[in-house]
């Protein structure tokens, strides 16, 4: 039995050497002929001959030289072809559109509307009886792990980011498929939005009130501390913002004795309201609508 492969194996060799090898043998043969041939045809002198024979051989070397270059080629070319791995096919995905679905955000109160296109692959050969709910409750887990990090006001800036993370193919929790997600849409209620834009121009609008009552207050607190603590302090600060109006600012300093001395010690008729003010206060609400305020003046005036 080994003599017969053996010999086999001799003779598979003999014939793959021989089919190498013919193509050169053959052109070289036609080389070698083709000189003579035409010595004996048209009766060449042998210098001749000799020219023509080695002209036809070294053309001949070429011929088989360029046959031998290109067998090496297709034989690497076949090399790499064998090595080069198969494409592997990929599964053709399941979907199913996810029209729009609740899903929670950063606020309470406040839900994102989520639609998207579910796609998965797997589920065949397990045992769970409903690919498409698995499909959709992993993206879901996916997508509400991002929103609830996200402000109700912030939905365009979220949506890229949320369909970044949806879009990657990712096995779910149990390992029986491999879900991912595209044309991924996230928005806000009209009502939810109406609310959210209302609640923002009220924070603008209480920070403004905020810091003009800041204002308001920084400029009395330096008004009755630094201005208006003598008729002098009270000239010099009018004269800083006017200071081409002296004689102004001098005629001006019984106005401002009579400020710094209201600042500092309140008519009586100020302190004398501020307590009746302060009796009314214990009272009912009717009472309390009927209280005069201090900056109108009272009869003794």
């Amino acid at each position: 039995m080994g003599c017969r492969v053996g010999a086999r194996t001799r003779y598979v060799v003999r014939v793959e050497i021989s089919a190498r090898w013919r193509a050169p043998i053959l052109v070289m043969g036609a080389a070698l002929l083709l000189p003579l041939m035409l010595t004996f045809a048209f009766d060449l002198p042998r210098w001749l001959t000799v020219i023509l024979l080695v002209l036809s051989l070294a053309a001949g070397a070429m011929g088989v030289r360029q046959v031998m270059f290109q067998r090496e080629q297709a034989a690497l070319l076949a090399d790499v072809a064998r090595s080069r791995p198969k494409p592997v096919v990929e599964p053709v995905p399941d979907e199913h559109h996810v029209p729009a679905i609740p899903i929670d955000s950063a606020e309470p109160y406040y839900r994102f509307i989520l639609s998207c296109k579910v796609c998965w692959t797997g589920g065949e050969g397990s045992e769970h009886g409903n690919p498409r709910g698995l499909a959709v409750h992993a993206i879901l887990e996916r997508a509400r792990q991002l929103t609830i990090t996200c402000s109700p006001a912030d939905a365009e800036a979220a949506l890229p980011r949320l369909a970044a993370e949806l879009g990657a193919k990712l096995p779910d929790r149990s390992g029986q498929i491999v879900a991912w997600a595209h044309e991924v849409g996230l928005t806000v209620p009209e009502t939810d939005a109406a609310r959210i834009a209302r609640l923002a121009e009220l924070r603008k609008e209480k920070q403004v009130l905020h810091q003009e009552r800041e204002l308001e207050q920084s400029t009395r607190a330096y008004l009755a501390e630094n201005v208006f603590t003598d008729p002098g302090s009270a000239a010099v600060w009018w004269l800083a913002r006017h200071p081409e109006q002296v004689r102004e600012a001098a005629a001006l300093l019984p106005t401002f004795a009579e400020l710094t001395d209201a600042l500092r010690d309140p008519p009586p008729h100020y302190a004398q309201a501020e307590r009746d003010n302060g009796a009314r206060l214990s009272g009912n609400d009717d009472d309390r609508r009927l209280l005069p305020r201090t900056s109108e003046s009272t009869p003794d005036d």
